[in-house]
């Protein structure tokens, strides 16, 4: 059974990446994408760019991010609770700091799973995770290191740029691969045919008509 993953929420409805977004996103979706940063006041904070206006959110504290946000409730960003999303989440970790690392480690439920480019960061941290883990990739010389890491890691999750599925060199379990970011109908019943384990899209809400 493949399963919907809601990129960054629902953002043709809300703000991308907004908690309203994400908690709309699971009348469609088993699973939210969504992207984690830690601020300078080491608050969690779900944003996909690396700057506000110029300025490096590592760099900014929640009161200094919400001062460039004007007309922007900064609470529909800051996760200082679980409980704040109603249902299973990837949490894609955007920079490879130790602390953002073991922040969201610290909240993430069993079902969720932690992802991110930094594949060195998932592997000095799996053994902490109480939550599965996975590493991203969109570039296909990545194909052959993660194959081996299927092989020798029977838990790690695999989040692949969806082009390379079609890649003669794609050869991961596809029970722990899921792709994105899928907007293309026909793409999608593809690729539920294939039976990845998830499929990441901007429209769970048109794609789920099409998993039924």
């Amino acid at each position: 059974m493949s399963y919907i993953f809601g990129h960054r929420g629902l953002p043709h409805v809300h703000p991308e990446n907004s908690l309203d977004g994400i908690n709309k996103a699971f009348t469609y979706a088993e699973y939210v994408e969504t992207d984690v940063r830690l601020t300078k006041d080491n608050n969690l904070i779900l944003f996909h760019d690396p700057y506000i206006n110029d300025y490096l959110i590592q760099d900014l504290t929640v009161n200094e991010i919400e001062l460039l946000l004007p007309g922007i409730s900064i609470d529909q960003f800051i996760l200082e609770s679980r409980e704040q999303i109603k249902g299973k989440v990837n949490f894609e970790i955007k920079t490879n700091e130790d602390v953002l690392f073991q922040k969201v480690s610290s909240i993430a439920n069993k079902d969720d799973i932690i992802s991110s480019f930094h594949w060195e960061g998932i592997h000095n941290f799996k053994d902490i995770f109480t939550s599965e883990y996975g590493i991203i990739l969109n570039n296909e010389d990545d194909l052959f290191e993660a194959k081996a890491l299927s092989i020798h890691d029977e838990r790690i999750f695999f989040m692949v740029e969806k082009g390379l599925v079609n890649s003669r060199n794609f050869d991961l379990p596809k029970e722990r691969t899921s792709a994105w970011t899928v907007n293309d109908e026909s793409e999608f019943k593809r690729l539920i045919e294939i039976g990845l384990f998830g499929i990441i899209t901007d429209i769970p809400d048109t794609m789920q008509l099409y998993k039924k």
